[in-house]
């Protein structure tokens, strides 16, 4: 019996020690993984994030002797707290969840068009060939742009008498606020990878002197007169040096002209109508609220809280419930539309009138486009590919990571005694370019501020450290040395954003820049 007891006892002390070989094994394996530079718990921070990461972050988060292992310890202080936020429930929260519905609007909307155009685009050799040599006839022009068309006929029609020049000249010598010269009308030699297709279209058969009529470009009327044409020879360098470039260009300009196709179709069949008279009121509205200054209410609110001083926001919020937007099987009062659009998409000036209407066309018809969109991506399961999830997921944890930021450094507040001590230990940190010491009032507002960061970073530090009791965190410095980052002098002194031309937002988040202050 003692025999036995003792077999048992030897089988599991030896079953124990294989088990931990095994999982030293595998975990040693795991650590020279070439494709992951650290392990934050069950997360990973891999080689591809953190280069991106590191490439378009903040400069100042660089400045160390050890750069890249510093700005990866930032990346790991975020994951420890964005894992400690979803412990906290904070994904919850209703900052995340808007923000979260409306990426997933944007993914839904790029993932259709992504599926539907960009994976049916081809690229045949001719053509790049065809378009490097297109790429060899130059031109040289002058413009003139008014605001309307009335006026930039009129301005083509005194040109065809007097010419550009003396049309020009005059017109400037008539306005003494407009510093410019005609050399500042005159642009060097441009190919037509520079000049927009609508516009080339209409110059690219004008003779040297000619100047065409009025050309609508993006809300403005274009005048334009070619100084000169230029031709040179393509050798066989040039087209292999310029291939995946042109090929890359002539992708996005069939991308631009297969978009506008697939939406026209998808779109027409809805029969979408806007009501003439609620966009008058609309616009009206909007106009108002942007010359008064766009104040910290949303527009809705400012809408619900108008008064007679108010006239055009008044007689909107007296016509909320009217009927906006109609379309095959639903409709839309001025309210719920309203409840899906920014208004700080709208980026023209309010004294431009004529522009600021168009831009809100524009604008309502991408809200109705991604609207249709967005169900039509969820129809066909796009909500759950790989794209959207990854980038939801991405996006999620830098948010989480905020609210956890906010969360632990809430009850900080520096009041003015604490703000003096602190400007007078700090004291050359404020003294100016001239070598003047300002007053302590002259600045209160920005010693508040530095003050406050220092607190709140040595809160969050403390709080990281006892985190780390609790987290395993490995950092694969093998993988981190190999990992190829711009390290030149300008690139450590430059920051450089990547935006997503179709939302505007960043491509992907990257370190918070405090904790670098």
């Amino acid at each position: 019996m003692r025999k036995l007891k003792t077999t048992i006892i030897k089988s599991i002390i030896i079953f124990f020690i294989l088990l931990l070989i095994s999982s030293a094994c595998s975990r040693n394996e795991s650590e020279s993984n070439p494709d992951v530079v650290a392990y934050v718990g069950e997360r990973e921070i891999s080689a591809r994030d953190f280069q991106l990461n590191y490439e378009f972050g903040f400069a100042h988060l660089k400045e160390t002797n050890d750069r890249k292992y510093s700005y990866l310890k930032y990346m790991i202080n975020e994951t420890l707290l964005f894992q400690e936020g979803y412990r906290l429930g904070l994904d919850e929260s209703e900052r995340v969840k808007s923000q979260e519905a409306q990426l997933l609007e944007e993914l839904l909307v790029e993932e259709l068009f992504r599926k539907k155009v960009d994976e049916n685009i081809i690229i045949a050799d001719d053509e790049i060939k065809d378009a490097i040599t297109k790429s060899s006839v130059k031109w040289k022009l002058r413009y003139w742009v008014e605001l309307n068309s009335e006026d930039a006929l009129d301005v083509y029609n005194s040109m065809q008498v007097s010419g550009y020049t003396k049309v020009v000249q005059e017109i400037l010598a008539g306005n003494p606020e407009d510093n410019r010269d005609l050399n500042d009308l005159e642009t060097g030699y441009l190919t037509w990878l520079d000049i927009p297709p609508e516009l080339l279209e209409k110059i690219k058969d004008l003779e040297i002197g000619e100047i065409s009529k009025p050309i609508e470009l993006q809300g403005v009327y274009l005048l334009i007169q070619i100084t000169d044409i230029t031709r040179s020879g393509i050798s066989d360098h040039d087209y292999k040096n310029t291939y995946n470039r042109f090929k890359q260009i002539l992708f996005y300009r069939k991308q631009n002209v297969r978009a506008a196709s697939f939406v026209a179709n998808f779109m027409n069949p809805k029969n979408v109508i806007t009501k003439g008279n609620e966009f008058r009121i609309l616009a009206n509205a909007l106009i108002e609220w942007k010359q008064h200054g766009s104040n910290s209410d949303s527009f809705l609110e400012s809408v619900e809280k108008a008064g007679k001083t108010e006239p055009a926001l008044l007689e909107l919020k007296n016509n909320l419930e009217n009927t906006f937007i109609t379309f095959v099987d639903e409709d839309w009062t001025v309210k719920e539309f309203l409840n899906r659009f920014d208004p700080h998409s709208i980026k023209a000036k309010a004294f431009n009138k004529q522009l600021f209407r168009k831009q809100l066309k524009h604008q309502i018809a991408i809200t109705i486009r991604n609207f249709f969109f967005v169900k039509e991506a969820i129809y066909l399961g796009l909500d759950r590919s790989e794209v959207v999830v990854n980038q939801l997921d991405t996006w999620r944890n830098k948010w989480v990571y905020e609210e956890a930021r906010r969360f632990y450094t809430m009850d900080i507040k520096i009041d003015n005694t604490e703000a003096k001590k602190y400007f007078d230990d700090h004291l050359s940190r404020y003294v100016t370019q001239n070598g003047k010491q300002p007053e302590f009032s002259e600045v209160v507002s920005q010693v508040k501020r530095d003050a406050y960061i220092e607190q709140a970073k040595r809160l969050l530090e403390t709080k990281i450290e006892q985190l780390k009791k609790n987290t395993l965190v490995k950092i694969n410095r093998v993988v981190l040395d190999t990992i190829t980052v711009s390290d030149s002098d300008k690139s450590r002194a430059t920051t450089v954003f990547l935006f997503k031309s179709s939302s505007g937002r960043l491509a992907f988040p990257t370190v918070d820049p405090a904790w670098g202050l």
